[in-house]
């Protein structure tokens, strides 16, 4: 398991502190030399052209170019390296945080926006990548100029550095009184711009677009569209309008300062007490002066923003996944390759936690100030066990709990009490990596990337050669359509493969559960989507690879589950009934009015039975 996040950011720090000790060393330097033209200037007037040395005059004019070389050869190189670092920086945090984002269990990505993830992903790390390429640099140039600049004026006139040195305690005070405003305008701005993702990206789905299109919503999406941008438009100039009322004072301050400047320079020259070299140079100070102190407020301003983006960001490395790997994770025993393993639910209860617990509350629509309570048990003292090979059919009405025991099989969620056990080993005792590799699942809703058949394919065995990928096609009844597509394998099959039908799909994936050839297969109406004749053909078809591996088959249809070895019927997180198809039917319970009420085009009543 991945260290927390301080840790991380900690060891970021530290990986780079090389090229963060050559940059301040840079800043440093490049600020210094911003210094020396003053100070050469003031010799150049005050030795050189009043005290009639012409030599020295082609020498510090000489000196004067060769400043500006320097400083432009150092900003130069320092722009190079904070750009360099701060790319290189916001790439591992980048790929840190994806990597994060993977290890989070299901429940994390059901309350979650993906919009807001997508946003905390590119636009958050974009504010941090202008902290460290630009805001800290600027920042850090500006306190090394006001010191080097500040000790140059002392030397020259203490009395007039006096007039510099006001500046600090009444700029502080300036950014303190702007800063709590400014902080909550950027995370105003940021807020919204990630609802405004979410939006963005459920909308313009292929789904969301058309569900849209069928309910005639368009004119009503384009104002909630309109809404949630103007809600970025009013943050964003309120951000402007703060920042530029903190530029504005302090432009106005250091104009006075630089008026009482020259009014007391003035009367030192005048009083013989300051010479006309040294009075330009002070001036010249000022003026460096005054442009890292006039950009001190947007530094103050980008720096906020940059901490805000920072900590959105360390908001998420910091949330601890619900599912982790053990401390000493156990081997699964050796399997022989097509046979199947034993699964053993041990009185297996579970309960779905409130969205609070699931997901930062940032990246979720909940409010925070809302109570949060748990949802009703979902399973309830579950007791059943699969034997290797044997076929697992589980039936009930929607809601009864057959989707979530397969997926706590795969550690998508973890029992709330009770065990799962694959081949004797409880599975949270197990690495993530080799039980999910144990475990071939096909959902009702395949989803598919948007890329070529081959591609989604060898998701499940990258390795898995041209023959391999059409044997698994036949045998899942989906190579005629292939056929049909105009690359064929290398057919791009559009967004979520809505360039095929729902059971096109299906087979799909089901044919990449038959290259990845797991012990133990979950078919969660995997033949949902297709037609009574085809989902026959297609499970004549998989008897042979399915007849020797432990397999969980979740039907509607009974006649989809009908061959199983064993039937479990659910009821409210419960096993009502569990046997044979002729054992259930016999029995006459819930099981045999299903089967009446399917045969009859009918449903059962849930109080009955």
């Amino acid at each position: 398991m991945a260290p927390p996040a301080p840790v991380r950011l900690r060891g970021l720090l530290a990986a780079y502190r090389g090229r963060l000790a050559l940059l301040t060393l840079l800043i440093s330097a490049q600020s210094a030399t911003a210094v020396g033209p003053a100070l050469a200037g003031q010799r150049l007037i005050d030795d050189g052209v009043l005290g009639g040395d012409s030599r020295l005059v082609w020498l510090l004019s000489g000196a004067l170019v060769a400043l500006g070389l320097a400083q432009a050869g150092l900003t130069l190189l320092e722009h190079r390296l904070a750009t360099r670092l701060a790319e290189d920086m916001v790439l591992w945090l980048r790929t840190e945080l994806f990597a994060h984002l993977q290890r989070q269990s299901a429940g994390f990505f059901t309350a979650a926006r993906t919009g807001a993830l997508v946003s905390r992903v590119q636009s958050d790390l974009a504010g941090v990548q202008q902290l460290i390429a630009t805001t800290l640099p600027a920042g850090a140039g500006a306190a090394v100029l006001l010191v080097v600049a500040g000790g140059a004026m002392v030397v020259l006139e203490w009395r007039l550095a006096v007039a510099a040195v006001v500046l600090v305690p009444l700029l502080y005070g300036l950014t303190a009184y702007f800063t709590g405003t400014l902080r909550r305008a950027n995370e105003e701005q940021l807020g919204a711009q990630a609802r405004l993702d979410a939006l963005v990206g459920e909308r313009l789905s292929p789904g969301g677009a058309e569900v849209i299109r069928h309910y005639g919503l368009a004119e009503r999406e384009v104002a909630g569209f309109s809404r949630r941008a103007s809600r970025i438009r009013d943050a964003s100039v309120r951000r402007a309008v703060l920042a530029a009322g903190l530029a504005g004072s302090v432009t106005l301050l250091m104009s006075v300062v630089t008026a009482v400047l020259y009014l007391v320079a003035g009367h030192l020259v005048i009083s013989g007490s300051l010479s006309v070299g040294a009075m330009v140079a002070i001036v010249t100070l000022m003026a460096r002066l005054y442009s890292p102190l006039a950009a001190f407020p947007s530094v103050r301003a980008d720096l906020i923003a940059g901490r805000v983006a920072l900590g959105r960001v360390r908001e998420v490395l910091e949330f601890t996944p619900r599912v982790t790997d053990p401390a000493r994770p156990r081997p699964l025993p050796p399997c022989p390759p097509g046979s199947g393993r034993a699964v053993t639910f041990r009185n297996v209860h579970f309960r779905y936690p409130p969205a609070a617990e699931l997901v930062v509350p940032s990246l979720s629509e909940e409010d925070p100030a809302t109570p949060q309570r748990a949802g009703r048990a979902a399973l309830s003292g579950v007791d059943f066990t699969a034997e290797p090979g044997a076929t697992v059919g589980i039936v009930g009405l929607s809601g009864a709990g057959k989707s979530t025991l397969v997926r706590l099989l795969t550690r998508s969620w973890d029992v709330t009490a009770g065990q799962i056990l694959v081949d004797g080993v409880d599975i949270r005792e197990l690495r993530q990596a080799e039980l999910r590799a144990s475990v071939g699942v096909v959902a009702q809703e395949t989803f598919l990337f948007h890329d070529t058949v081959r591609a989604n394919l060898l998701l499940a065995r990258p390795d898995a050669g041209a023959d391999e990928l059409e044997a698994a096609c036949r045998q899942a009844c989906l190579w005629p359509v292939i056929e049909r597509l105009p690359q064929g394998l290398d057919t791009v099959i559009g967004d979520q493969g809505l360039r095929l039908s729902g059971g096109e799909r299906q087979r799909l994936a089901l044919a990449r559960v038959l290259l990845k050839a797991p012990p133990i297969v979950v078919l969660d109406e995997a033949t949902s989507h297709s037609d009574s004749l085809t989902e026959r053909d297609l499970l004549r078809s998989l008897e042979p690879f399915l007849a020797t591996r432990t397999c969980f088959v979740i039907a509607h249809r009974l006649s989809t589950v009908r061959d199983s070895d064993v039937l479990l019927v659910l009821r409210d997180g419960r096993i009502a009934e569990r046997g044979t198809h002729d054992e259930l039917l016999a029995a006459g319970g819930w099981y045999a009015r299903l089967h009446r009420a399917q045969h009859a085009g009918t449903a059962p009543q849930p109080a009955a039975g």
